[in-house]
């Protein structure tokens, strides 16, 4: 590290005070298990202290990135340079209007939990899903055929320029698995979500929810994995084109293909992102050398943002 970048670095540690840590590890934070030290690493517990850091790191020119729960994300082995925020602010508000109003890094199970609970269909099918709202929104994340697009309603986020805007659901563009801020938009940051729900027979949510729990539990892999590494191809299965492939059991850097689900890739105990790669870089080239069908990741695999 040259004399200048250690200069930012000690200025921005010393601006964000006890909420900082240095050379903090990622992996113990991450869902896979995987990902290297952050040269400064703040949990936030509050939107107005995610923000709070982020302005820090702009006026001092650190590099940095937010994220939520780290579930669908895969990390580099050797770290993030600059600040790493983990938005942690988690408030849950429902109005008499039947909508919730949501901070980006409550955890999305918790909040389809409680809309249940309350008699309020719309987020039932994401009971079990991992992860935060924030990553939900970013992703247009979805299971057993409702998706994030479908409830949303509003959405406030910070902007490149560090101003915040709410914005209407149109504004994210949303598409399978995909709005306009996943992977290329990384520097804006959803702040908070609200979903438009509607009032439907407790009983009927309560064994809906059930039904899609048990499910999960009965198709999806237990272990540190990211979900679905893939987004399934038109008209067919990621997980049955990997199957297919004969690559269930295939081992790299600590992952296995899983024998249960083929989408999912398990860290057996050790992995590294590096063998994480080398399984999607194996699974995509052998699908479209068998089938001619390209598989397209579903996580967000992050790269190193260099210093300017």
């Amino acid at each position: 590290m040259n004399v200048a970048r250690q200069e930012q670095i000690a200025a921005l540690a010393q601006r964000l005070g006890e909420r900082v840590t240095r050379d903090a590890p990622l992996a113990p934070y991450a869902g896979v298990g995987v990902g290297g030290p952050a040269e400064l690493l703040v949990v936030a517990r509050s939107r107005d202290d995610v923000i709070a850091c982020i302005q820090a790191a702009r006026e001092l020119d650190v590099p940095w990135r937010v994220f939520g729960g780290l579930t669908n994300v895969l990390l580099p082995d050797a770290g993030l340079r600059g600040l790493v925020v983990l938005h942690r602010a988690c408030a849950v508000a429902f109005d008499a209007e039947h909508r919730v109003h949501v901070e980006a890094g409550a955890g999305m199970a918790r909040v389809a939990r409680e809309s249940v609970q309350r008699g309020l269909g719309g987020l039932t099918w994401a009971v079990g899903l991992p992860g935060s709202v924030g990553g939900a929104v970013v992703n247009n994340a979805g299971a057993f055929g409702g998706e994030i697009a479908g409830s949303l309603v509003a959405a406030t986020v910070l902007n490149p320029q560090g101003e915040v805007l709410d914005v209407a659901p149109a504004w994210f563009g949303f598409a399978y698995r995909y709005s306009r801020l996943k992977g290329a938009m990384a520097q804006w940051v959803i702040l908070d979500a609200t979903f438009q729900l509607k009032p439907r027979d407790p009983q009927r949510l309560a064994d809906k929810a059930a039904e899609y729990t048990a499910r999960r539990q009965r198709t999806q892999p237990p272990g540190k994995t990211l979900g679905s590494t893939f987004k399934n191809p038109p008209g067919d299965y990621a997980g049955r084109l990997i199957e297919a492939a004969g690559l269930k059991g295939a081992r790299s850097g600590g992952f296995v293909i899983s024998e249960q689900h083929a989408n999912f890739f398990i860290n057996e105990g050790n992995g590294t992102a590096e063998g994480y790669l080398a399984l999607i870089t194996l699974a995509q080239e052998t699908v479209v050398r068998q089938f001619g069908v390209p598989l397209e990741p579903e996580i967000e695999i992050v790269e190193e943002i260099p210093y300017a």
